[in-house]
């Protein structure tokens, strides 16, 4: 009897040390790899892949990017009970300072509504709705081509959901060359092309055209190189841009670029464009992780797009920064379903090394056919 009772409570105890040494998956330790107190969106998505960006945002209470361990308990529970935590229940930031932030963040996916015209954001779109998008905020000043005053009522309230779709179609045909001039320019040593094509403002492929270039790389110092002059209505090298200006050969090099990559899918390429931080749309200020996942979500819902970008116009702002508006037409199709007509895009472009990087996006529906 007394072997027997000896037995039984070993196995008890065995039992009982095997269920505490099993390690929880799931837990804020085992989630935060990195071991710095904190979770971040990609940490978090090996955990739970069908996290979506908006359930992110509703946990992060603090709007620091990151889940600190408490935060991450709240996601948890709410997974467990079979529920998705909502950015219209989620708790306030704890600093007073970012009492305004939520609303930021709790914007439905599926309206991107367009952001201040001072500090223009990027676009979230989701499933577009029949009815006419959310009107938008005021034009920036640069905003070529307005609609007429016969199309204003086309924007009416719409319902949040309505959705400011990012499409516009690269088919267009490209801007032409602008015509050589007569300057030349002696190669000093360590030039690139792409240095030499920002200093003249002109683009660096209008330089391999002028001198019948085939290598970008075949530069020698001392060679002397033609340099073709601006296209016609655009700023002189080293001059600041006037509101409604027209686009240098760089700026309409990089929209193309963007235009072009926002059809193709390649969101490496994509996001290569954006700086560090973007003021982007209703999210606010977002790191790339944000962008990239958006424009992910957005490839994924219209896996056909197109878009034919018209003449961009530019307005320098205090700081350098240029405010770049596109009007552009646009194609988004999925199966059977298509959606079609007239946006706005408005950038914000900083100077970084030889070209720009966008620090604000935001884009509005005109019209939809």
């Amino acid at each position: 009897m007394r072997y027997a009772t000896a037995v039984g409570l070993v196995l008890a105890l065995g039992v009982g040390l095997f269920g505490c040494s099993k390690e929880d998956p799931q837990s804020f330790a085992k989630v935060d790899h990195d071991k710095d107190g904190k979770v971040i969106f990609e940490e978090l998505i090996l955990v739970f892949p069908d996290l979506t960006v908006e359930e992110f945002l509703a946990a992060d209470a603090d709007h620091n990017e990151s889940l600190n361990e408490k935060e991450y308990q709240r996601l948890r529970e709410a997974r467990a009970s079979g529920k998705k935590l909502d950015a219209a229940v989620a708790p306030p930031a704890a600093a007073p300072d970012k009492a305004a932030e939520p609303a930021k963040t709790a914007a439905p996916p599926a309206a991107p509504a367009p952001a201040k015209a001072e500090e223009p954001a990027a676009p979230a779109p989701t499933a577009p709705a029949p009815a006419a998008p959310a009107p938008a905020a005021p034009a920036p000043a640069a905003s070529a081509a307005p609609a007429p005053a016969a199309q204003a009522p086309a924007a009416p309230q719409s319902p949040p959901a309505a959705e400011v779709v990012e499409t516009v179609i690269v088919d267009a045909p490209a801007p032409a060359a602008p015509a050589p001039a007569t300057r030349t320019y002696t190669v000093a040593r360590g030039d690139s092309l792409s240095r030499i094509a920002k200093k003249f403002d002109v683009s660096a492929k209008a330089i391999m055209a002028a001198n019948n270039m085939k290598n970008a790389d075949h530069l020698e110092a001392g060679a002397e190189i033609v340099i073709p002059g601006p296209a016609a209505g655009a700023a002189p090298a080293g001059s600041a841009a006037p509101s409604g200006a027209a686009a240098s050969p760089v700026v309409r090099d990089f929209v193309a670029a963007f235009f072009d990559k926002s059809a193709s899918g390649d969101v490496n390429g994509l996001i290569d464009l954006y700086g560090e931080r973007v003021d982007y749309y209703k999210k606010g200020k977002s790191g790339k992780d944000i962008v990239r996942q958006d424009k992910v979500d957005y490839f994924q819902r219209w896996p056909k797009r197109t878009y034919a970008p018209a003449a961009a116009s530019v307005e320098t702002l205090p700081g350098g920064d240029l405010r770049v508006t596109v009007p552009t037409s646009f194609t988004a199709q999925k199966g059977d379903k298509q959606v079609r007509g007239q946006a706005r895009f408005t950038f914000l472009l900083r100077p970084a090394g030889d070209g720009y990087r966008i620090v604000g996006e935001q884009s509005v529906v005109t019209e939809k056919k």
